[in-house]
């Protein structure tokens, strides 16, 4: 019989159903495919003059690394981390939103963040100071948003063909737009200082790692196998207040989490998305959420907003860390 949850976050209905899992297997026998060839692979070191100018270039300074910023025709080489305007923007400069009124200027940004140079750099084999140096450009890059006019920054990361990514080469997404999503709106009542939810979840049976500043769970009402979530234990509104050390304990946590996704799932493909209070928002707990592509879509969830899962999350956390205990 199948076990209903509300997820008292976000509001969603998720159906567990195990036995769905004996039905065929759910990820198709074709992947959709990837541009996988370095030498035609336009973030690859070498193909700098073939992109825009880099908004923030995390660079080599000697012994030590720097920020820095192209423009015209001046490009970085000793890069390790940079973030340029994306080809195939989801918002752009010149968004409007269309009312009952006409429309209304609503300015977006997306930038792609080419996470290394390194082609093959998948996120489980980076190491913890290359996954820093990634949240360190994010930390900054997205610091600098918020003194701009948008109500809303993050950042997220498709990887693998099931996850809409169309690019081998390892790389993430910075979105902002002058509109708070819906769900962030829903989410920041529910994560208000004294009566958070996020403050209050520390179930010991989904509970994957615990440090000092961070704890990782299988969300109470996962939409899919082994979903994670990732957030400080004080209640933080912003990712962008983290310090440098903070930052390097979040970096070998993911970089365990990403490991442990491996060893169950061989070549996981997967969406990950950070949640952080918007500009219009009272109060806010930040969250990264880490969501494996396993099953299909479903009309339960394309036409009634309704996840059907085949794993409770008690067992997907049971799993993971019996993963993270062989790393």
């Amino acid at each position: 019989m199948p076990e209903l949850r509300i997820d008292p976050l976000s509001g969603r209905l998720v159906s567990y159903a195990p036995e769905r899992a004996k039905r065929p297997h759910e990820v198709g026998p074709q992947a959709p495919r990837l541009l996988d060839d370095p030498a035609r692979c336009p973030f690859c070191p070498g193909k700098e003059e073939v992109l825009s100018p880099a908004t923030l270039v995390l660079a080599r300074a000697g012994a030590c690394v720097r920020f820095d910023r192209e423009s015209g025709d001046k490009r970085i080489r000793e890069w390790l981390v940079k973030c340029i305007p994306n080809l195939y923007p989801v918002f752009s400069a010149e968004d409007a939103l269309r009312g009952e009124h006409g429309l209304e200027k609503s300015p977006g940004l997306h930038e792609a963040v080419i996470d290394s140079p390194d082609h093959e750099a998948d996120p489980w084999s980076l190491t913890i100071m290359q996954l820093q140096y990634l949240l360190v450009t994010l930390r900054e890059r997205l610091s600098q948003l918020e003194k701009d006019e948008f109500s809303y920054a993050c950042f997220g990361k498709n990887h693998g063909p099931y996850s809409g990514a169309s690019l081998r080469h390892p790389h993430s997404h910075i979105i902002a737009s002058s509109i708070t999503p819906p769900l962030l709106r829903r989410e920041s009542e529910a994560l208000r200082a004294g009566n958070c939810i996020l403050c209050r979840d520390r179930d010991p049976a989904r509970t994957l790692i615990s440090t000092g500043g961070f704890i990782a769970i299988c969300p109470w009402a996962s939409r899919e196998p082994y979903e994670i979530m990732v957030y400080p234990k004080n209640h933080r509104q912003r990712f962008t207040e983290l310090d440098d050390a903070e930052l390097l304990e979040l970096a070998s946590m993911l970089s365990t989490l990403f490991k442990a996704l491996k060893i169950i799932l061989e070549n996981p493909s997967f969406n990950l998305a950070l949640h952080t209070r918007p500009m219009d928002a009272d109060d806010f707990h930040w969250h990264i959420e880490i969501v494996p592509r396993i099953l299909v879509p479903m009309v339960a969830e394309i036409g009634l907003g309704i996840y059907v899962n085949t794993m409770l999350p008690e067992k997907s956390a049971e799993e993971l860390k019996e993963a993270i205990k062989r790393i």
